[in-house]
């Protein structure tokens, strides 16, 4: 059976003594299609937790629910029976049929990290859809490989092993997250951490997916913990994350530290022809009616630059949470469609 470069497991390496040996015995049984498999004695209530360090480190093991604890070995030993989904035969060709899949990143094989990490997440943006259905399957590399749609773990599972296949160390985080697409409350998330030039790196392509319609997001590309912490929270023990100045928005020099940085970002905008404009606005201290104050600087931008106009019209995609415009202004539109797109957004924002 086919197995991916194992190139980064994290959690193993974050367990000591007894677990690690549960970790490789429950690894194991599961490649073999054991039915039962002998793990050491360690507490009860900590065999889910390897389990699922196992999952996360293993995105091609995804033909296992659960584990349930049958029994011990005269004080030996415990033994434990995986609950597989489906028969050995068919995993098999469903791992077969993932390792051709793969094939798709070939092309990146032989480039620089980052040119792998730009691949994978445009990869997913441009052929993957969230899964709203919440089928089983989703929660897998199943989902994206075999119906182009996953939930945020299935994403962050396949992103790990389009990487492991690469050679890019990275791992699958838990936690919790506000979804910028629609709405504030906290639901659990999942996402990856990445390794660039030996520094660690947020991503979380699940939320790109949901921000991307015109043109591909990368509100969460590379981000440092400060970043990310202003709308996930992260549960698991993971690597710090502290590079700053890697994100897309730095790189690309898309930041407004002010109110007159924003001026100047549109109007040399605007004087260079673009239709998309995207800023990220950094150290605001007060979010109230955020995209109407936005809104009047473009409009005083736009007025002044182009005096022989009529009325702008536009349209404003707002993520609350990383503080990210995206402003598309449209050709032949009315003052009164542009009032009503800003009434929708403030609306859809609750801002």
């Amino acid at each position: 059976m086919y197995h991916a470069a194992e190139v980064s497991r994290y959690y193993y390496s974050r367990l000591t003594g007894d677990r690690k040996i549960v970790y490789k015995a429950i690894l194991s049984g599961i490649r073999n299609f054991t039915d039962e498999i002998e793990v050491p004695i360690v507490p009860i209530n900590e065999i889910p937790a390897i389990f699922r360090h196992v999952l996360l480190d293993n995105p091609l093991i995804f033909y296992v629910s659960h584990l349930i604890q049958v029994g011990g070995l005269h004080g030996k030993g415990n033994i434990v029976k995986p609950e597989y989904k489906y028969t050995c035969r068919q995993v098999e060709e469903k791992t077969d049929a993932i390792a051709k899949y793969l094939q798709v990143f070939d092309a990146v094989k032989a480039k620089s990290d980052i040119d792998k990490e730009i691949h994978v997440h445009d990869y997913c943006l441009n052929n993957f859809s969230y899964d709203d259905t919440l089928d089983d399957c989703s929660f897998t590399v199943i989902g994206p490989v075999f119906n182009g749609a996953a939930v945020c773990e299935g994403i962050a599972k396949f992103v790990k092993l389009a990487f492991d296949y690469l050679g890019v160390k990275s791992l699958v985080v838990c936690g919790e997250a506000k979804d910028p697409s629609q709405g504030s409350k906290m639901e659990s998330h999942a996402w990856n951490i990445v390794k660039m030039d030996g520094k660690a790196y947020h991503l979380d392509v699940t939320f790109d997916m949901s921000l991307t319609n015109r043109i591909n997001r990368y509100d969460y590309f590379n981000l440092p913990d400060e970043e990310i912490k202003k709308d996930h929270v992260i549960i698991s023990d993971v690597p710090v994350c502290s590079t700053t100045g890697k994100d897309y928005f730095s790189v690309n020099s898309l930041l407004a530290h002010s109110p007159s940085e924003l001026t100047k970002h549109i109007r040399t905008s605007l004087k260079c022809g673009r239709k998309d404009i995207l800023v990220k606005l950094m150290n605001v201290r007060d979010a109230e009616n955020i995209v109407g104050k936005v809104t009047e600087i473009i409009q005083k931008q736009y007025k002044s630059i182009y005096k022989n106009k009529g009325g702008v019209a536009f349209e404003i995609r707002y993520n609350p949470g990383q503080m990210v415009f995206e402003i598309k202004f449209n050709d032949g539109g009315s003052l009164a469609r542009f009032i009503n797109w800003i009434f929708s957004a403030t609306k859809n924002y609750c801002l």
